[in-house]
């Protein structure tokens, strides 16, 4: 009898030590972002991971599939450079069209294999009450004007990322009415209120109203006092914070301190009271004060406090959190104690102080104005830095000269140049270079707004001596591109003659150059040269910075900027001013 052959293995494939990196970072990556949905309330589908499937005649899949009442969130995992992201992200296009004008057909397929979403689908909700949302997670940089050409997807940066995953350590389950607001969930679209015929719009709190004589506020705010329960503030509150979601322009506030959060809980669970002293918020457009008739309170018709009603629309990230964030969210949803502070959070009243704005009010507007009551409210604070102060005066004073630098730097790392994507724009980002030396030593002597500063000087527009007393923002903005257009040319030029391999921010590289010491020396060497007269050439500043791969960057310490600018200007750039002056 012929004995049967045995089948032989596949030899398992034997990974480089590159290959290995790679994949570890994949599930570091992916695993991180799993991670942080699930913290916030979601859950994963992991049957409908990596299942190819046919849509209306495009054949793609999806690395992950997450669930939450009525939102699905479809997401695409890559850690592509930067360089190639477009071309991974473009041919998934026609499918993102598809699935977001078609969301109630998709939920339909979905159900069925390959997908088999069928068993982690709320049967109380109909096809046509799921939000499908598709989130492309990429951990390198996706640029905003690609961003733009895709607009059916949401882009989850890796900045994002990390603040969520911090913020589901410290508020836990409350994280994710601020994910929803990041999704683009309605309030009125979310859980049961899908499947309702006509949702409540607002609620209605006890509270009163001051004359608006008494305020002291611009004319046609309103300043109102209020009892809410924790409950409906968490999930209306949205907090300005430096390192969130939404554009960088006009965030001030600083990361929430879990140690903070467990003190101000710990006080809730041993006390079973609440604080005090008030919250301080913005309240919504559509914010209406009501008397005991529900007729509409002026507070210019009025010379003294009365109780009315405040009537807050329902709707995610709509009240504005200026003073007392801690407080607020130490009643967060889940973690320890939540069997303490669950009942709290809807029977505990917070008092709370609110401005509505008056009708016509820009978002630039209310956010200079929210800036400005946070810094006088926190400007005798220990804890309000100057770093917190600059950020708020780039927003309140946008003509100082603080602001104008970093206002600059932030051109400069947005751009496409030598510095682009090199600044720390985040608190976790310890890779990157930080900024504050930079604007304060660098940039702000060169860029200042006023004679002599090096660049204002040789600047010519028609608004050059007047845009900062009319405070004329157009003409601001025209002299931030003008000075971020110079310092490029600068910088570029001095990089065409050094070693790419030392043009990195990493720690791990001997001898790099992209540090703020480095960094203000190349800067300071520009102010001299421009003051000198020397054109701001890049094929001359090229030719001039011959020989730079050899300056001794390294022996010069943080201290001693000052000398390197000076050295660079003297053994580079003085003799372009020597012949400047000779063809003058």
């Amino acid at each position: 009898m012929a004995s049967s052959k045995k089948k032989k293995k596949a030899k398992k494939k034997i990974l480089s030590p590159e290959e290995k990196a790679t994949r570890s970072l994949q599930r570091r990556h992916r695993n991180e972002i799993r991670a942080t949905f699930v913290a916030a309330g979601f859950s994963r589908v992991d049957g409908a991971a990596d299942k190819q499937f046919t849509f209306d005649g495009v054949t793609s899949d999806f690395d992950d599939a997450f669930i939450m009442e009525n939102v699905i969130v479809f997401a695409e995992y890559t850690i592509t450079k930067e360089s190639e992201i477009s071309a991974h992200i473009k041919p998934k296009y026609i499918l993102y069209e598809k699935i977001a004008k078609g969301q109630a057909s998709f939920v339909a397929f979905a159900r069925g294999a390959p997908l088999n979403l069928e068993g982690s689908l709320d049967s109380k909700y109909k096809n046509e009450h799921f939000r499908v949302v598709i989130l492309y997670c990429s951990l390198n940089t996706v640029k905003a004007e690609l961003k733009e050409q895709i607009p059916y997807a949401t882009f989850l940066d890796y900045s994002v990322v990390r603040y969520f995953k911090l913020l589901t350590r410290t508020v836990k389950l409350s994280a994710r009415n601020e994910m929803l607001a990041f999704l683009g969930v309605g309030y009125s679209e979310f859980g049961d209120r899908a499947v309702m015929s006509n949702p409540p719009s607002r609620e209605p709190f006890p509270g009163s109203v001051l004359p608006e004589s008494h305020s002291n506020f611009p004319q046609g705010f309103k300043v109102v006092s209020f009892y809410i329960d924790p409950a409906a503030l968490l999930s209306r509150s949205y907090v300005l914070r430096r390192d969130g979601w939404r554009e960088r322009s006009g965030l001030y506030q600083r990361m929430i301190i879990r140690g903070k959060i467990e003190s101000v809980r710990k006080y809730l669970v041993e006390h079973k009271r609440v604080f005090v002293n008030n919250i301080i918020v913005t309240l919504p457009d559509g914010t209406k004060v009501l008397d005991q008739n529900d007729d509409t309170i002026d507070p210019a018709k009025i010379n003294k406090t009365q109780a009315g009603t405040i009537s807050i629309p329902y709707d995610f990230n709509s009240i504005g959190l200026i003073d007392g964030q801690h407080r607020v969210f130490s009643y967060y949803e889940g973690g320890t104690n939540e069997k303490v502070i669950a009942p709290l959070r809807t029977q505990q009243n917070l008092l709370v102080t609110g401005i509505i704005y008056p009708s016509g009010v820009g978002p630039d507007e209310k956010t200079r104005f929210e800036a400005a009551l946070f810094l006088e409210i926190n400007s005798n604070q220990a804890n309000a830095k100057s770093e917190l102060k600059q950020a708020i005066n780039q927003i309140i004073r946008p003509f100082t000269v603080d602001s104008i630098a970093r206002d600059v730097l932030d051109k400069l790392n947005d751009g496409t140049g030598a510095l682009a994507d090199k600044f720390a724009r985040h608190y976790f980002e310890t890779q990157f270079i930080k900024t504050t030396s930079v604007v304060s030593y660098g940039l702000r002597p060169l860029v200042r707004p006023s004679l002599p500063g090096p660049i204002f000087s040789r600047w010519t527009d028609p608004d050059k001596d007047t845009f900062v007393a009319t405070e004329n923002d157009v003409a601001r903005k025209r002299y931030i591109d003008h000075c971020a257009t110079q310092i490029g040319v600068f910088i570029a030029a001095a990089k065409s003659q050094l070693p790419s391999s030392l043009w990195t921010t990493d720690r791990k590289v001997k001898d790099r150059l992209l540090t703020p010491t480095v960094i203000n020396g190349l800067i300071g060497a520009m102010r001299q040269a421009v003051e000198a007269g020397v054109p701001m050439s890049f094929e001359a500043l090229r030719i001039a910075f011959s020989g730079l791969g050899e300056f001794p960057f390294s022996t010069y310490t943080s201290s001693r900027y000052t000398v390197m600018s000076s050295d660079i200007y003297t053994q580079f750039l003085a003799s372009l001013a020597t012949a400047s002056a000779d063809s003058d």
